[in-house]
């Protein structure tokens, strides 16, 4: 078989920056720069310091490696396992690449297109699957093995070929730069081979996708209206959670953050300078809240790879001319509005920057418009369709005054569910103008260790740049269109991790140009210095929350995730591990008091905090307990599985058993007289008990002389309602 090489197209290099003298005098830019970065991060760590005396502890060698021995197998498979499962998703999408004509300056460039390419078509052939309800390990790992083997196919007919390069040297301060993001990726890494806690993958990002699997199929989950948000990166999960479970789940949510940090490096060797990249790369991957993202799965990490690669394409078309950029950029834009609504911003960022480069040609941008909104309603219109068709609202949770309540809905609640997303009341210019400045000293919910260097540095690079180039002028504008739609929808910083790449490229951008290079050698001294203390505080989060006991063998995920931990209110992982090994494959079961169901692999049913709930609703449509009784078991419902501390916590804070005094009544006489208990954990914290996880069976009526278990939930009920 003859062996093709594939034709590369040489493309012109990134234009030279300009080599006129600096734009300011040295004393305005060092006076500037001094009083506003020095204003900032003297604010800053006046508000979080915390020194570094719990360094020695985080670095004792002996925690971690005495017994990693035993579970070094697991790691190792399960590192494997996720390399595979990345490569099928890799080689098909070089294929789509290739077949569209694309081609790239470097390996890396190619590795992190190919791969979200490859994300992008198995979201879709999974979300077909889905459809026709054949979410199987064999269908899920059919589809996998198909697309691998076109792929490597494909990759040995037409092997990787690419332009020459002369890499461009670095110096001591770039190769510490180089050091921190490998220990970012490291410690990114170790927390994504810890038990996934973070709330809202439990109840959402990996749960929802989880039911799938359980189902064999997308189907309607009732009572939990996050199961109607779009979710491309949901069917990424799923497809991993079908053939490897939750960690090969959460080491494919690390690779989107790892591959982001290597589009940023892309980035940088391509339009600006592979130095520029070095440190884009480290800025986005060592700051507080994408470390944290790494290791939780959600949708920042998917959002941030396909927002970096839309900002590659619409930057390639800007300075190519190549037409084929954008609509490649309108393909990472629909990906990213299927994966959250906020995809949106990415879009409007990358119609900014088209704009600024077709502004002598705007009859010409408008037909790319089109083209690229072709291409990105693609990959949202299938989810905003499913809404339709399971609410009557394409766009629930959101703009639910717009359309009728659907059945499980709680539209006081849901409004609780958006005021919560945005973090923000009537926006006023006052408080918008104010912002970042509350958001970086943490004074804003969920800001905590924020980066201050996107606000003490990126106000006053102007001072210290050349006029920018197309790239770079592409870059501001992509990056500033992305703050500011932020800006005026949410406060909470986690959501704007998709421009934290592009801030960065930016400071890499500014610490190389020309001009006041003593300055720039001071800015990237403190660049390092404030990446360093973000990546020692996450690592203080790491330790505090245990996380690595598990990774190093101290204990089994099973130990950790029974009991309560910070970040992972009223654990209730003891009755679900119950369930899925001792009741019956045809069994299913109501949580109460709790809605994350991640690690069920039986069936379920659960409500969400911002739901109707669903036995009070069973209650108030039953005339007395056996009528409960029987609404319970024509839907299938089996079992009780009851959290008492997650109940009471979500009672007080949401209203989550809002009985009347007949529901209440209703359920007080189903429970003294068609619920057993099958088992029980008692959750001790310092010698008092903490929380009560038990497992209860509905039974057509207790044997004489039997007496139901005490009715913690209707106490919890009465006693919050009472106040």
């Amino acid at each position: 078989m003859g062996k093709k090489n594939r034709k590369v197209r040489a493309a012109a290099p990134a234009p030279p920056e300009a080599k006129a003298r600096p734009r300011f005098p040295w004393w305005a830019a060092w006076g500037a720069c001094l009083l506003w970065s020095g204003w900032v991060l003297t604010g800053y760590y006046g508000r979080f310091w915390f020194g570094f005396g719990s360094l020695p502890e985080l670095l004792s060698p002996s925690q971690y490696f005495g017994s990693l021995l035993s579970v070094l197998p697991s790691h190792l498979f399960n590192l494997s396992a996720a390399a595979l499962f990345l490569f099928a998703c890799f080689a098909p999408g070089r294929l789509l690449l290739r077949l569209g004509g694309f081609s790239f300056r470097s390996l890396l460039e190619e590795v992190v297109f190919s791969a979200g390419a490859g994300f992008g078509l198995l979201s879709v052939l999974m979300l077909a699957l889905g459809l026709a309800g054949w979410v199987y390990p064999w269908a899920v790992a059919a589809v996998l093995a198909a697309g691998l083997a076109a792929g490597v196919l494909d990759l040995w007919k037409n092997r990787p070929a690419f332009p020459p390069a002369q890499p461009e040297p670095l110096g001591p301060l770039d190769r510490a730069a180089a050091l921190l993001l490998f220990l970012a990726l490291a410690l990114g890494l170790a927390g994504a081979m810890s038990p996934e806690i973070f709330y809202d993958a439990l109840i959402y990002h990996l749960a929802v996708p989880n039911y799938y699997v359980v189902e064999h199929g997308i189907t309607k989950m009732p009572f939990n209206a996050f199961s109607n948000l779009p979710l491309t990166h949901g069917m990424i999960y799923m497809a991993a959670l079908s053939v490897g479970g939750t960690p090969l789940a959460k080491l494919v949510n690390f690779a989107s953050y790892a591959l982001t940090a290597a589009a940023a490096l892309a980035f940088g060797a391509r339009f600006l300078s592979r130095r520029a990249g070095v440190w884009g790369a480290m800025i986005f991957a060592s700051a507080f809240h994408s470390l944290v993202a790494a290791w939780s799965s959600g949708t920042e990490m998917p959002l941030a790879l396909f927002t970096a690669l839309a900002l590659h394409s619409v930057v390639a078309r800007g300075l190519s001319g190549e037409k084929r950029w954008f609509v490649l950029a309108g393909v990472f834009c629909g990906l990213s509005m299927g994966v959250k609504y906020t995809g949106l911003f990415t879009a409007a960022a990358c119609g900014a920057a088209l704009l600024y480069y077709s502004r002598t040609d705007l009859k010409g941008a408008a037909k790319e418009l089109l083209w690229f909104s072709a291409a990105a309603s693609f990959f949202i219109i299938p989810w905003l369709a499913k809404n339709w068709l399971h609410t009557a609202n394409p766009f629930h949770p959101m703009l639910n005054g717009l359309f009728p309540p659907n059945e499980g809905s709680a539209p006081e609640k849901l409004k609780l569910f958006v005021q919560e997303s945005r973090q923000m009341g009537q926006l006023s210019l006052r408080d918008w103008f104010t912002a970042p400045w509350r958001e970086t000293m943490g004074m804003v919910g969920n800001s905590e260790l924020f980066s201050p260097l996107f606000l003490a540095f990126l106000p006053v690079l102007f001072l210290l740049t050349p006029a920018a180039g197309p790239a770079q002028a592409g870059l501001w504008i992509f990056f500033l269109s992305l703050w500011l739609t932020w800006s005026v929808s949410s406060t909470m910083v986690r959501f704007l991790i998709p421009a934290y790449p592009a801030a960065g490229l930016l400071m890499g951008w500014a610490f190389f140009s020309r001009g006041h290079e003593g300055l720039k050698l001071a800015l990237k001294i403190t660049a390092l210095l404030v990446c360093f203390t973000a990546l020692y505080w996450t690592a203080l989060v790491f330790h505090g929350q245990g996380r690595w006991q598990p990774v190093a063998g101290k204990m089994t995920a099973d130990e950790y995730l029974f009991d309560t931990r910070p970040s992972y209110p009223g654990s209730h992982y003891s009755g679900i591990k119950y369930v899925n090994e001792n009741l019956p494959p045809s069994s299913k079961t109501l949580v109460v008091g709790d809605g994350r169901t991640l690690y069920f692999k039986r069936r379920f049913m659960a409500g969400t905090a911002f739901d109707r709930n669903p036995l009070v609703e069973f209650a108030r449509t039953s005339a007395d307990g056996a009528a409960l009784y029987a609404r319970l078991r024509a839907e299938g419902i089996t079992h009780l599985l009851v959290n008492a501390a997650e109940g009471a916590r979500l009672q007080r804070e949401y209203g989550l058993f809002d009985f009347d005094a007949r529901s209440l009544a209703v359920f007080r006489d189903f429970w003294n007289s068609h619920v057993r208990e099958l088992y029980a954990y008692e959750e001790m914290r310092d010698g008092r008990p903490a929380n009560r996880v038990s497992v209860l069976e509905l039974a057509p009526s207790l044997a004489p002389g039997e007496r139901a278990p005490r009715n913690l939930v209707a106490d919890i009920a009465a006693a919050e309602g009472a106040r």
